[in-house]
């Protein structure tokens, strides 16, 4: 079981052994692998068995992006590919704790102001605060995108979680939703949280990912970090 990296710089959406690499050398901590069929970034079984390989000998901390999973099927997934983490991005239960083993979980929120994402984020909180006894848990806020679910490069509202919600206190706050090289300071600064993540901000398609757009997210987030 691997710890959550302080402040943490994520790259999600890998599809291809390079772009982990290139990752890995710009100094960031951690690959999220998409296992979404919708997902543009979605890759199969055996290609998230060779992107977690890579990213482990690299010195990566690799993430599962799972969407509405069931239990059997999340299980059969992690007796096949070795996460160290497993991140929940659809409208999933707690009761699906169970199925990640002793993985790090962190449950994805989109951040829209609605009244309903409070009320998620204040039920997973209750069972993640619980969970943190035995394993590290977080939670990430994400753009409002019911059908995608991630990735689509909108942002979340950043003015509404500093000062941080009730609902959303307590646990490491990943921010992810429409950061790239040249907003991620400011992200970082606007919400004092304790991670970034992005896969469109630093691509020149979906998947594919730009070794100079990443090296410079990662610059820009470190040095926000610093300050």
């Amino acid at each position: 079981m691997k710890s959550l990296p302080s402040p943490l710089i994520k790259i999600c959406g890998l599809t291809r052994t390079s772009d982990v690499l290139s990752v890995a050398s710009a100094g960031a901590h951690a690959v999220g692998i998409n296992l979404v069929p919708s997902s543009p970034r979605c890759v199969s079984r055996d290609v998230a068995i060779d992107l977690c390989e890579c990213a482990r000998n690299a010195g990566l901390v690799t993430f599962a992006v799972v969407r509405n999973m069931g239990v059997s099927e999340l299980q059969d997934l992690l007796a096949q590919v070795d996460f160290d983490w497993v991140q929940l991005h659809g409208e999933e239960s707690p009761t699906l704790i169970s199925a990640c083993g002793n993985r790090g979980i962190v449950k994805a929120l989109s951040w829209s102001g609605r009244e309903i994402e409070a009320q998620v984020a204040a039920e997973w909180k209750r069972h993640l605060m619980k969970e943190s006894q035995q394993r590290p848990c977080a939670m990430l806020v994400d753009a409002y995108a019911p059908n995608q679910g991630g990735g689509t490069g909108r942002q979340a509202r950043w003015d509404l979680l500093w000062p941080r919600p009730d609902c959303l206190d307590g646990l490491p706050l990943i921010l992810a939703g429409g950061l790239k090289p040249d907003n991620v300071a400011s992200a970082i600064r606007q919400t004092r949280c304790a991670g970034v993540d992005t896969a469109s901000g630093v691509e020149t398609a979906p998947g594919l990912k730009s070794d100079a757009l990443i090296r410079q997210f990662v610059q820009s987030a470190q040095q926000a970090f610093q300050h």
